[in-house]
């Protein structure tokens, strides 16, 4: 039992014992609020005044802070979106770059043209074009790849390229010179990062040379993770076009294009080989058909794979990890490669993409891709 137990009624005989006291207690602060009511409402008040402005000191306060933060952190993106902007660059070309000067001498004192996007990825990603064409075709994918990207574009093959008569078309072995002395100068600034190659249809077939040069010159080979190969040729049955440009005539550029617009067998194909066209119809085609002309010497007739194997191993020795994947254009030779390659104990590498020849450029094919092989790294 306890003095304030309502079940014993202990408060009500304590209330009932000191009730004068609690009467007296009652009296005087009726009496105090009555004589200082005028004090108490004001000190109310002033105590609710200063409350009230507190808080919105705070609550301002509060806002400045979270405004400067905002502040802050859009300028701080918009930096680094700034950082992450794909830019043009090149490197200028100089004698001392290379222990033997190219066979082509009028690439000295020109420059290589590429285009950069850097990111904070540990993952370099460096892309070759296909024939005419330049790093512009990776463009839309380097705009959303996580990784930090390069696209370099074959010497001579820029639109302003073609209105400067001092560029003489140069041959397979001086692109493969420059396209390797450009990567080794990319991996040079960026140490640390991982490099992937990725190479587009003939820039796959640069993936191979590459191979073969830094094969006879291990002290130029740049330290490589992986590399990606989409629609390299494999003999001439897959380099119509390829051919078609090699027996082109610089000098009459109109009627030599009509001609190859005329090679396609559906609209498909029609299709694809406009867009191509269109795209190269601005270059230098002095430089395209060289080019061209010395692919097609590079590779073998129809029928046979020799050549294809024996590069693809060498490049898988030099180069890492490697992936090939064929386009619905390369479909009618794909079993016969898969086959061929599984008779050399050669497996996972090959695969086939329910997707059109450029659709391996565009940006939500490459992407998938690409976070793929970087991830296994």
């Amino acid at each position: 039992m306890t003095l304030f137990d309502p079940d014993s009624g202990g408060f009500a005989a304590f209330a009932h014992r000191y009730r004068a006291v609690f009467a007296g207690a009652g009296g005087l602060a009726g009496i105090l609020i009555g004589v200082y009511s005028d004090e108490a409402r004001r000190m109310i008040a002033w105590t609710w005044t200063h409350v009230v402005a507190g808080g919105t000191l705070v609550v301002l306060a509060a806002v400045a802070v979270f405004s400067a933060a905002w502040w802050t952190r859009g300028l701080l993106e918009r930096r680094r979106e700034l950082q992450r902007e794909t830019v043009e660059r090149s490197f200028d070309i100089h004698a001392d770059d290379f222990e033997d000067l190219p066979s082509d001498h009028a690439v000295i004192g020109r420059e290589l043209r590429y285009i950069e996007r850097r990111t904070a990825s540990s993952h370099l990603v460096i892309l070759l074009p296909g024939l005419g064409l330049d790093a512009g075709e990776f463009r839309s994918f380097m705009n959303v790849a996580s990784q930090h990207t390069v696209g370099l574009t074959a010497f001579g093959h820029n639109v302003d390229d073609a209105r400067d008569n001092r560029y003489r078309a140069v041959g397979l072995a001086t692109h493969a010179e420059l396209i390797s002395w450009a990567i080794s100068r990319v991996s040079r600034q960026y140490p640390r990062k991982r490099i992937t190659l990725v190479g587009f249809s003939v820039g796959a077939d640069m993936l191979f040379r590459l191979a073969e040069l830094w094969t006879d010159h291990p002290d130029r080979r740049p330290r490589i993770c992986s590399v990606l190969l989409l629609d390299p040729n494999i003999n001439h049955s897959t380099m119509i076009i390829t051919h078609s440009v090699a027996q082109l005539n610089p000098e009459e550029p109109l009627a030599e294009l009509k001609r190859i617009a005329n090679i396609p067998r559906s609209p498909v194909e029609f299709q694809n080989i406009c867009e191509y066209l269109h795209k190269i119809s601005g270059k230098d085609l002095r430089q395209v058909q060289r080019y061209a002309a010395d692919l097609w010497e590079y590779w073998e007739p129809e029928g046979q794979y020799d050549r294809f194997f024996h590069r693809f191993e060498r490049l898988q020795a030099v180069c890492g990890t490697t992936r090939v994947f064929f386009s619905t254009h390369f479909e009618q030779h794909f079993n016969e490669v898969v086959a061929l390659a599984r008779q050399r104990g050669i497996r996972k590498v090959f695969d086939l993409r329910r997707v059109d020849h450029f659709e391996l450029c565009r940006e939500t094919f490459l992407k998938r891709e690409v976070d793929a092989l970087t991830r296994r790294r």
